[in-house]
């Protein structure tokens, strides 16, 4: 059963770190048009026309696509003064409900973003009149398979507290 959990968590982490991959792009492409604009303003004393809307439709997208390599790498804070206090086994275990936390907030942020998602069927930015709603989902689409990924987290880090206990003679 290992040995499948970590070949699973390998394809997810070669995902996670593509998805990743594309939000450092689109930042640094959001980067690039920014120093454009600006060069743009200065020597021509003109703006790059709508940059303010593909601005506003890439950020969530970058935002949520560094989520899934963050979790998958298991990289999210974590409060670890207590379980100094405790046992190792209590620890791990302080550390499983953490993990749980983690995927309560994360479904919840995946459940609103579809939701708003859903709302912008029929929006368009204010200036290109460019259609919110494709953004908009891809960004829900991966806080959803962030969820995921925080559940597989959770399976697997209760799977090694459960591995880990000692063969019960009868």
């Amino acid at each position: 059963m290992g040995l499948m959990l970590d070949n699973i968590e390998g394809v997810i982490r070669r995902g996670a770190i593509l998805i990743a991959k594309l939000g450092v792009f689109l930042l640094l492409l959001q980067a690039f048009l920014i120093v454009a604009d600006g060069l743009a303003r200065w020597w021509f004393s003109t703006p790059i026309h709508g940059l303010e809307d593909v601005s506003g439709l890439m950020i969530s997208i970058i935002v949520a696509s560094l989520f899934p390599a963050i979790l998958i790498g298991r990289q999210n804070i974590r409060v670890t003064i207590f379980g100094r206090l405790l046992n190792p086994k209590a620890a791990a275990w302080l550390d499983v409900f953490g993990h749980f936390i983690l995927l309560v907030f994360i479904t919840i942020i995946a459940w609103q973003f579809t939701l708003y998602a859903v709302e912008t069927r029929q929006q368009t930015t204010l200036i290109l009149r460019l259609p919110t709603a494709p953004t908009m989902g891809l960004t829900a689409t991966i806080f959803i398979t962030c969820a995921f990924i925080q559940g597989f987290v959770l399976f697997t880090e209760i799977m090694k507290i459960l591995k880990s206990r000692p063969a019960q003679q009868a």
